[in-house]
């Protein structure tokens, strides 16, 4: 009986201790911030923070609206679980809508509306088909000559008329001055036999000036800044062609579109330098000057000749440090200078300078362009320059224009003047400039 009533005891002790311990481990929260234990349990739905000066952490029951506001936050994202499947509360409100409203569509509506319905293997098959359509540039530019080579065909078998070749073509060739512009593709479409097969018979041979100013324009994008196509059209005799086109044209924009082509297959290029300039291409280039064409043309091919004589000057001046002295020395052969003084490059200017003050007056961009154009060439033409009072009164006059107007542009336009009449006219005294 002792036995029983000692066991007993030890039974209700054990048991006292093991409540009071799991006690323990439970934090019980009130409305007041109370430190919470290692090892205790917080449950959920209270405030906890942590306290700054003790670094303990704390927790208290939440307020009425803090409880609220959760509540709300809680109730706007709860899931509702219908038949095994869970959606956002929103999501089927919104459903439910979209069913009230379809039973008030009429039934050809809702036929549209599935018609234009597409399934994800529908999807699946229009993506396939997008991607069977992408073409890479150089599939684009061989479906271009492709297209151009059938024209002709098209023509003689009478289902294509003169007036819609020359609009394909035209679209054609604005299609390949976008793509050649990439160096990549220029390559191509000269190995392609682009060059030969369409754009040299429209530059030598075409008589629609629409679609040989295109093709020239085309040339130049071929060219320009791309080292290997410029050595291809020069071995086509592109030079010549091009030349030709400066002396024998009046037309403002084929002169334009001759211009950038030239210059595209000439700069950075002593060979064809050598060989286009000490033929036909210094005249061409100077014949534009005396054209009757717009100004701004005539300042193309100044500043065309001005680049070439600048890019040889600072070729030579690193030739010590050049890492291509067959270049280098390709630009020491460059008898630049005499070929413009043998065709009156120093008068022409000086006489188209002379007669354009008024035009010159009202157009300060081009007025940079010739005396930019003006400046690199002094070295040539001084002895021609410094004799002619009437180009000193036109650099005169216009300085003193620009520079008592409030525009920077012009400013700096006087300035630049002003030291091209010091450098020419070193002899005069300077008050009375």
């Amino acid at each position: 009986m002792k036995f029983a009533l000692s066991l007993g005891i030890l039974l209700i002790c054990e048991f006292a201790i093991t409540s009071g311990k799991d006690e323990n481990k439970t934090f019980h929260a009130t409305n007041e911030w109370q430190e919470i234990n290692d090892g205790q349990g917080v449950p959920a739905g209270l405030h906890i923070r942590i306290n700054l000066q003790t670094g303990k952490k704390e927790a208290k029951l939440l307020s009425d609206e803090e409880d609220e506001a959760k509540d709300h936050h809680r109730n706007e994202g709860a899931l509702t679980n219908v038949g095994g499947n869970v959606y956002g509360t929103n999501l089927k409100e919104t459903t439910n809508n979209n069913l009230e409203n379809s039973n008030t569509l009429s039934p050809e509506s809702l036929k549209k509306i599935k018609e234009n319905f597409k399934t994800y293997n529908e999807l699946k098959e229009s993506y396939k088909e997008l991607q069977q359509k992408f073409q890479t540039d150089a599939e684009l530019i061989t479906g271009l000559i492709a297209e151009y080579k059938n024209l002709s065909r098209e023509e003689r078998d009478h289902s294509l008329s003169l007036q819609e070749k020359i609009k394909v073509q035209l679209r054609i060739l604005e299609d390949l001055d976008y793509l050649v512009h990439q160096i990549d593709n220029a390559l191509w479409f000269i190995d392609m036999g682009g060059l030969e097969q369409i754009i040299l018979p429209l530059v030598v041979n075409e008589t629609n000036i629409n679609l040989r100013v295109k093709a020239v324009r085309v040339l130049g994008a071929l060219t320009h800044n791309n080292p290997k196509a410029q050595i291809k059209a020069f071995e086509k005799n592109v030079g010549s062609h091009l030349a030709q086109i400066l002396l024998s044209s009046t037309n403002t924009e084929e002169l334009s579109s001759a211009l950038y082509a030239f210059g595209s297959l000439l700069r950075k290029f002593p060979l064809a330098l050598q060989r286009i300039l000490s033929t036909s291409g210094t005249q061409a280039l100077i014949a534009v000057l005396e054209k009757e064409c717009e100004l701004k043309v005539k300042a193309k091919s100044l500043t065309l000749i001005s680049d070439v004589i600048v890019e040889k000057k600072l070729v030579l001046s690193n030739y010590a440090d050049s890492d291509n002295p067959l270049a280098a020395a390709q630009y020491a052969e460059l008898n630049l200078a005499e070929w413009l003084k043998s065709n009156a490059f120093c008068e022409t200017v000086d006489v188209l300078v002379s007669s354009k003050l008024y035009e010159l007056l009202d157009q300060p961009d081009l007025v940079e362009y010739f005396i930019t154009g003006l400046e690199s060439s002094i070295e040539i033409c001084q002895s021609v320059w410094s004799k002619n009072p009437q180009l000193r009164h036109t650099l005169l006059t216009i300085k003193n224009r620009y520079m008592y107007v409030q525009d920077e542009f012009r400013l700096e336009i006087a300035q630049q003047i002003e030291r091209l009449i010091k450098d020419l006219y070193n002899s005069i005294n300077h008050e009375e400039l």
